[in-house]
């Protein structure tokens, strides 16, 4: 590969790569401890106050809450 665009590219395709095993792994841990929240404590963790806690919508809570996501 002699060109400097080229070579720039998959530099850029790797890091991308990278991002996202990393932004994976982050949301399968945030996924995991909103679980444990809400299965120890659910009177206290409704939706609406993990969303808020979390910085989440309450429909993203409810999506890992049913176990709709994490399954890819």
């Amino acid at each position: 590969m002699s060109d400097r665009r080229a070579r720039e590219a998959r530099k850029h395709h790797r890091m991308a790569d990278d991002a996202d095993g990393l932004a994976r792994a982050h949301r399968d841990q945030r996924d995991q401890l909103i679980r444990q929240l809400r299965d120890e404590d659910p009177d206290r963790w409704k939706y609406d106050v993990l969303a808020a806690a979390v910085g989440c919508s309450p429909s993203l809570v409810a999506i890992i809450i049913r176990g709709r996501r994490g399954s890819k």
